[in-house]
């Protein structure tokens, strides 16, 4: 049986562009109308009867909850989210938890009772919250829309729609650029996700692994994704014997905290010590020296999420589908040698098509 996506697909579209037609939007053009409802006889479409018969029910509301609206990365994520809603005729709700369970309960309780259509959660940067946890998944139970950017559950059939990157090929990239530069104590500042976190550090660790170099577990630490934790993490690491030469950290803010902290502590960066963030948010590039860090499509995930989940809600999609968008790591001043420091920074990228994996 066809589906929304083979419609799009044949049709050159988006399923956001197939979704208006279907309704008979007025923002599509005749021509792109035309492809449509060709594609879409040629593949003998039909949408699903039973959930578009509920569309009188519907608020045109969407909610996004996540975790820290002050990290730029997310304030990216949620206006890719607004985007899309715009151009789909939703409105969207804003939820900011603070990483607090009892926060992230009470809206899905308030959100889930026929306040909104659907709901996007964007989990990276949460701790595990066993309750709210099980709450989302009393959701997924009842098939209440819903679609998570980042893995929030580390099992694969989770039962919604996932949009995610692939954080492992991003992890490695960093780690072989760090390795590269000759580099064999490295810290790694990590994060609380269950999940994705979890993906990162076993990365880190398989990249030292693979290269016969011994896993210090002194040098690595568990943040809580700020910069002032980065800061005070930072802190402490410079009293450790034998100090790294090289630190990673899983987000651009934690990193951005480690340098400032080495700057107070008169460390040249990076004669004596490299930086290496995740992110890429415009911070990152601003601050001096300007910091390395694996390129995330923030804008993307937000803007493709709330797509998936308008398709689900009026009934274009019948099926759940992970969807991995690619990384890819800009070198700057944080982790420059002496020999590439004067190129440019364009020079200095790291292409996705020359990902190679350690």
């Amino acid at each position: 049986m066809a589906s929304i996506h083979d419609v799009a697909q044949l049709a050159g579209v988006s399923v956001a562009t197939v979704s208006r037609v279907l309704n008979s939007s007025e923002s599509v053009t005749e021509a792109t109308r035309a492809k449509v409802r060709s594609a879409m006889l040629r593949l003998g479409y039909t949408p699903n009867p039973s959930a578009r018969t509920l569309r009188n029910n519907r608020t045109g509301l969407l909610a996004l909850i996540t975790p820290d609206i002050i990290n730029p990365y997310f304030a990216a994520v949620a206006s890719g989210v607004q985007d899309m809603c715009r151009k789909s005729k939703y409105q969207l709700i804003l939820c900011s938890t603070g990483g607090d369970e009892s926060i992230e309960i009470s809206y899905l309780d308030l959100l889930s009772n026929k306040q909104v259509d659907g709901i996007i959660i964007a989990p990276p940067g949460t701790h595990s919250n066993p309750k709210s946890d099980a709450k989302i998944q009393n959701l997924l139970n009842r098939n209440y829309p819903l679609v998570m950017i980042g893995r929030r559950f580390e099992s694969e059939t989770v039962g919604c729609d996932i949009v995610t990157t692939n954080t492992a090929v991003g992890t490695r990239e960093a780690m072989r650029h760090i390795l590269d530069g000759g580099h064999s104590r490295i810290a790694y500042l990590g994060g609380p996700n269950p999940s994705v976190a979890k993906t990162r550090l076993a990365t880190f660790r398989s990249s030292l692994s693979a290269n016969g170099l011994i896993i210090d577990e002194n040098l690595i630490f568990q943040t809580n994704l700020t910069l002032e934790d980065g800061y005070k993490i930072c802190r402490k690491l410079l009293s450790v014997a034998n100090r790294p030469t090289a630190i990673f950290a899983v987000n651009d803010m934690v990193a951005i905290g480690a340098m400032i902290a080495l700057q107070e502590s008169g460390i040249a960066i990076p004669a004596e010590m490299i930086v290496v963030g995740f992110d890429d948010i415009p911070l990152a590039a601003m601050f001096r020296p300007s910091l390395s860090t694996v390129v995330q499509p923030k804008y993307d995930l937000g803007h493709i999420a709330a797509e998936r989940l308008i398709a689900r809600i009026e009934g274009l999609v019948d099926r759940f589908e992970t969807i991995s968008l690619p990384t890819h790591l800009v070198i700057r001043e944080s982790s420059m040698s002496q020999q590439t420091s004067k190129m440019p920074e364009a020079d200095n990228q790291l292409s996705r098509k020359n990902t190679t994996v350690l």
